[in-house]
């Protein structure tokens, strides 16, 4: 079995789609209030296409606890937790390359 010219096409136009990595916010610890937020997002390298999840909270509402927001346009991402937090450090940003 070979790869025809519309996989290979694939791999050329989409690299980002193969190429993306899934991140959790705050590694095994969550999205709990606990972490340096910002610390973890300082120790990685975010590219377009990559995904976050376990977020409750962004520009949109996320609140399933699960939520995965694919990083799609390389750009700045605010992230925080308005609503039930009452003043933790859950915040931080990203720059998308």
């Amino acid at each position: 079995m070979h790869a025809g010219p519309a996989l290979i096409a694939v791999f050329v136009v989409f690299p980002s789609i193969i190429l993306a990595e899934q991140y959790v916010v705050g590694n095994d610890l969550g999205w709990d209030g606990g972490p340096d937020y910002q610390a973890w997002a300082d120790g990685i390298t975010f590219l377009a296409g990559d995904v976050i999840v376990e977020l409750l909270g962004h520009l949109g509402t996320y609140t399933s606890g699960y939520d995965a927001l694919v990083l799609a346009v390389p750009q700045t991402y605010y992230f925080l937790c308005d609503w039930h937090c009452g003043g933790s450090s859950q915040k931080f940003m990203i720059t998308v390359n």
